[in-house]
Formats: structure tokens, C-alpha cells, sequence
């Protein structure tokens, strides 16, 4: 009888233990996420992005989105968690708010959620799936 308890209180400090790597390890691939996103949004790891209506790409240090959206001498909003996910009137439209899903859409055609076409200046992005993902992760973190 003895060995059984012994056992339980094994399998149970596996469990534990288990869990205890699972949650580490997603941390650390959320902490990588946003890192990976911080890259792309300060032109560290570059996009390939054109002006709407040109064939020719950016240069990739014309591509960053902190040239526009960030410092005292922005041009575009600010990209953070409270502009982009609270509802809120843009380019005129009704109210919307971003998700991830949104985000994605914005960068490649240039639409909002609320189906509002951004200005030609706004560069649309070659951009797939894990890096908008990992875009959208440090904008919310911001």
C-alpha cells in the first residue's frame, strides 16, 4: 500500500512538473512573438511592402512602420493595444476596432474593419500569417 502512495505522489509531481513547462515554455514563445514583431515594426527584420498602385517595392528602411506611427513627428496614429482594439471612429467611418484578423488585412489591401480604404501613402505589405501574428502581439503589448 505504501508503494502506491508513493507512486500517486510521483505521478502527481510529474503533473505538476509538466505544467510547469508547458506554461514556461509558452511564455517564452509569447516573449518570442512580440520580440519578433518588435523587429518587424522598427525595420530590423524588413518587409516587403509598395505603395498602392506602384510595381516597384520599398526600400526596406521606407517600409518600417515606426517611420510614420511612432516619435513627436508621427504621421499615422499611434499603434498600440488602446488605438487599435478599443472601438473608435477612423478615416471617417463608424467606430471599429482591430484584431489580429484585421490587422492582416489592413497591411495587405489596405482596408480598416470597418471595410475603410487607408490613404495610397500607406504601404501595403507582403506579409504572412506568423509575422502579422507576431506584428500584432507587440502592438498589444505596447
Amino acid at each position: 500500500m505504501p508503494w502506491l502512495a508513493v507512486g500517486a505522489a510521483i505521478g502527481a509531481a510529474v503533473a505538476v512538473a509538466t505544467g510547469a513547462i508547458a506554461a514556461a515554455t509558452a511564455t517564452l514563445e509569447a516573449w518570442q512573438r512580440r520580440a519578433d514583431g518588435a523587429a518587424l515594426y522598427e525595420g530590423r527584420q524588413p518587409l516587403v511592402a509598395r505603395v498602392s498602385g506602384h510595381e516597384q517595392p520599398l526600400p526596406a528602411l521606407a517600409a518600417r512602420c515606426a517611420n510614420c506611427h511612432e516619435g513627436a513627428q508621427a504621421i499615422a496614429p499611434a499603434l498600440t493595444e488602446r488605438t487599435l482594439a478599443h472601438a473608435q471612429p477612423r478615416r471617417g467611418g463608424p467606430p471599429s476596432r482591430y484584431d489580429a484578423r484585421a490587422l492582416c488585412r489592413l497591411l495587405r489591401e489596405g482596408l480598416d474593419p470597418a471595410l475603410v480604404l487607408v490613404p495610397r501613402a500607406m504601404p501595403r505589405y507582403e506579409i504572412d500569417e506568423r509575422a502579422c501574428s507576431a506584428l500584432w502581439a507587440h502592438l498589444q503589448s505596447r
